[in-house]
């Protein structure tokens, strides 16, 4: 004898947060045979964020309907919903696996959250979903069960969404031993810094158009970085090195970079920057983190006046990838995050490459993207 069938109903309400705001859905739901499977809130200010995954008979969607229907009809409260077949997990077999999604934008609309779930019918079984917030950021993570064939056809989707989007997403073994004993390896300029140090210096010393125009173009990949950054650095020729310490004053971390620093190490990691920027000019602005490494190039200087030449072998996109293979050894995963083109070897060197607020060749070979300036926005999608 067959399974009866099972119908699940995915329910996110938001709107301004008045008393408990997942009374009004509870209580329209209550004249119904069904069963909640997962249930969060997410409040942000004065506003409020509920998903609700209920298992219903599939007789009952059109009632259900229409009384969540009336509850946006007041003008209060904002509902989306979907139902869809449910297989009960029991029923899904050994050929389905348990796998983590995880989202991370500045911001995570109902509309979003509808729209990721419906994917989710369409290629697995949603088993729980859990929401957060900071006040920079939204996190949605979800988990799925789903066999090989409907994590490949999921992992499509979830990416063409994502990249329509400009939401970050990643798609994880939950089964998998997903954290701890980690290597991250970043890039320094635009990344875990806001600022590009060469700029500053150029700006400093009164080259700022001719440097940025060579930055920029090395970025975008037009350049080799090698022979561009030893044109810029030509330029600085007969400057006083006493404007590598006021560049050192202009430089901030990018929001985020302590706490991922923190989080990365807490699990047992090792986490580093790997620039194609300075020792002169980051080294002691880096130290009061402690970072496990920290790889740059050198200025030569002589009676303390920048020769314009670059002291020792410099730090190009090969070197970025090399530091991450011998930096990753005996780690668990080994993780980069960059914004540049000069970062791309080291992406693909990775386990998971993240290409962050990233210039367009980056972006295309990354395995995840960010799009919102927050490093803490590394660690949902990493698992963390």
């Amino acid at each position: 004898m067959s399974a009866p069938s099972k119908f699940t109903g995915l329910i996110l309400a938001s709107g301004i947060l008045k008393g408990d705001p997942t009374v009004v859905v509870l209580e329209a739901l209550a004249p119904f045979s069904a069963s909640v499977l997962s249930s969060d809130l997410m409040i942000v200010r004065d506003r409020f964020i509920y998903s609700l995954l209920i298992e219903m008979s599939p007789d009952h969607q059109e009632a259900i309907a229409e009384d969540l229907e009336k509850i946006t009809a007041t003008g209060e409260i904002d509902v989306a919903y979907e139902f869809a077949a449910f297989t009960p997990l029991s029923k899904i077999g050994t050929s389905s696996s348990p796998y983590e999604i995880n989202l991370v934008a500045a911001k995570l609309s109902p509309a979003h959250l509808f729209e990721i779930a419906s994917l989710f019918n369409k290629n697995g079984t949603l088993v729980d979903v859990d929401i957060t917030s900071t006040e920079i950021s939204s996190a949605a993570r979800y988990i799925v069960r789903c066999s090989d064939s409907e994590k490949d056809s999921l992992k499509r989707a979830i990416n063409e969404y994502s990249e329509e989007h400009k939401i970050g997403s990643s798609l994880l073994a939950k089964d998998a031993k997903r954290y701890g004993n980690d290597c991250v390896l970043l890039d320094m300029d635009s990344t875990f810094i806001n600022e590009e140090v060469i700029d500053i210096l150029a700006e400093l010393a009164g080259l700022g158009s001719e440097v940025s125009a060579i930055t920029e173009r090395a970025m975008q990949g037009e350049l080799d970085f090698a022979q561009s950054l030893k044109e810029r650095v030509a330029l600085f020729a007969g400057q006083s090195a006493d404007i590598l310490q006021s560049a050192r004053d202009r430089i901030t971390l990018t929001n985020g970079a302590q706490e991922l620093v923190k989080a990365v190490q807490a699990t047992g990691g090792r986490i580093g920057v790997v620039s194609g920027g300075f020792h002169d000019v980051i080294d002691d602005f880096l130290a009061p983190l402690e970072l496990n490494l920290v790889i740059a190039n050198r200025f030569e200087i002589i009676d303390g006046l920048l020769t314009g030449k670059i002291s020792g072998p410099i730090v190009d996109r090969e070197r970025k990838a090399a530091v991450l293979r011998e930096f990753s050894a005996g780690s668990n995963r080994s993780i980069a995050i960059g914004d540049g083109a000069n970062d791309g070897a080291m992406l693909e060197a990775a386990d998971i490459g993240i290409a962050f607020c990233a210039k367009p060749a980056l972006a295309k070979i990354a395995d995840t993207k960010i799009y919102i300036r927050d490093l803490q926005a590394v660690l949902p999608l990493i698992g963390y």
